[in-house]
């Protein structure tokens, strides 16, 4: 049992607990203390104070309880260092003594901080704005310290692949049937038979999609029972509009996110059905094919890689600079490569200023074009060091197409990294486009923070040698 710092009850109803108060030094000189040091740790906090207000925390002193913003800045910056989930960060801070200098509790002699759900909507208050704002911060931080190096500006797509299986059309008007039939199941008020019916409806849904899997063998059998779901999910559609009309008034909290949640289904599917019926009917698949009922956005995106010619998921435009750093924004599936390095200069201009310029600019023969590489060089940039297309003519120097290809390689290694088991850009469980982008800036936050750890502590180092 935890008794929590707002416990109303008395003193004899707490269990009595036995146990001791231990002291331990941490020097000034630990990389996550000189991380903290390091970090304009104020700026960061008034970034995330901006989109908690637009969150509708209470940050501003309004009657209620307030919002710690003095303990979840540092909080969030610690948990992004240590890439750590929520309820990781719940124990963390419970035991170790380093995280509770870092957010400063140290004299704290309770070991309980916050719990899971409190650390995850601070963290989701943010959203996507916010950190990517403050990822800018921490790049601009590592530039001032002289560990990023601006002069060089390499950039590259890639995709953010989602942990969602193949999609096919029963298993997408599936997700559709279950979120609406999770969002009737939480509606409380007296019975009605259009709720009712809509539940039913979804059931049938359900086992359509089972006889689907299981039983349709031929092709015929399948597209008969393709054509029932999609007649199935229409109904169901009606069903939901006649919720939405009934429930759509309701001043309780849950029962406006239902009816937020069944406007979007009913959404989706106005899409989702022509697009599947076009598929039935021509065998053509629909451009920008809708994939996932949550994650609306995720498309098949042809890469053209050995062994995985067609990827799923959003479209990243990501940037590195010289010293490891990266920023970057999700962009749009369809999005053409050509104009990418000209985008990738609107993402430079924003974190160092619109009128700061690399002196190399690279990315590879996707974005070769005469237009874009006289954009690029009307900006400032002196080297357009893009890769050209066959037999083309390289625009930079022979010297310089070395230091080309190895910023290239660079650039593929940290997206690699990005994607590597200690970040998790790839095969997130967000099922949502917001969660899902956000969850790919606070990665970088994360990468960011840990590259900027090791070069303060290799700087600090190399001085310590330097003198004996």
């Amino acid at each position: 049992m935890k008794v929590t710092q707002d416990s109303t009850q008395g003193k004899a109803a707490r269990p009595s607990v036995s146990g001791k108060i231990v002291s331990i030094f941490v020097p000034d000189k630990h990389p996550v203390i000189r991380l903290k040091q390091s970090l304009d740790m104020e700026a960061i906090k008034a970034v995330m104070i901006e989109h908690w207000r637009k969150a509708g925390k209470n940050v501003d002193g309004r009657p209620g309880r307030p919002w710690p913003t003095d303990l979840y800045a540092p909080l969030l910056v610690l948990k992004s260092v240590k890439t750590l989930d929520s309820r990781q960060t719940e124990i963390d801070l419970e035991e170790n003594v380093v995280s509770r200098l870092f957010i400063g509790l140290e004299d704290q002699l309770s070991p309980h901080v916050r719990d899971h759900s409190n650390i995850q909507r601070a963290q989701d208050a943010l959203g996507v704005e916010g950190w990517r704002e403050v990822n800018e911060l921490v790049v601009s931080r590592a530039t001032r310290l002289g560990f990023g190096q601006p002069q060089i500006l390499s950039s590259d797509t890639t995709v953010q692949e989602p942990a969602i299986g193949y999609p096919h059309e029963a298993g997408i008007l599936k997700g559709v049937a279950q979120r609406v039939y999770r969002g009737l199941v939480k509606l409380k008020e007296k019975r009605s038979r259009v709720i009712e019916a809509g539940k039913e409806k979804a059931k049938e849904i359900f086992k359509t999609v089972k006889q689907y899997h299981l039983f349709a063998k031929s092709k015929e059998k399948k597209d008969e029972l393709l054509y029932q779901l999609v007649e199935q999910t229409k109904q169901l559609m009606e069903h939901s509009r006649g919720v939405i009309k009934q429930a759509g008034h309701s001043s309780k909290r849950v029962t406006q996110s239902v009816v937020l949640k069944l406007e979007q289904m009913v959404e989706v599917s106005a899409v989702l059905l022509p697009q599947i019926l076009q598929w039935l009917q021509t065998g053509v698949v629909a451009t920008g094919k809708i994939l996932h009922a949550g994650i609306t956005g995720a498309r098949a995106i042809v890469k053209n890689k050995a062994g995985k010619r067609v990827e799923f998921g959003l479209k990243w435009l990501i940037n590195r600079i010289e010293g490891g750093y990266v920023f970057g924004r999700e962009v749009e599936a369809r999005a053409d490569e050509r104009e990418m390095p000209v985008e990738a200069m609107k993402d430079y201009k924003r974190v160092f200023g619109a009128k700061a310029a690399p002196k190399m600019g690279v990315y590879d023969r996707g974005g070769s074009t005469p237009k874009t590489i006289a954009e690029l060089k009307k900006q400032g940039v002196e080297k357009v060091g893009i890769v050209p297309r066959g037999k083309a003519k390289w625009c930079v120097a022979e010297e310089d197409q070395t230091e080309v290809r190895s910023q290239r390689g660079k650039t593929e290694g940290v997206i690699g990294t990005l994607k590597s088991r200690k970040y998790n850009f790839n095969r997130r469980q967000e099922r949502s486009n917001k969660t899902l982008i956000a969850a790919g800036q606070r990665v970088m936050v994360c990468l960011n923070l840990n590259k900027l750890m090791r070069d303060i502590v290799g700087k600090a180092k190399k001085e310590k040698a330097a003198t004996i």
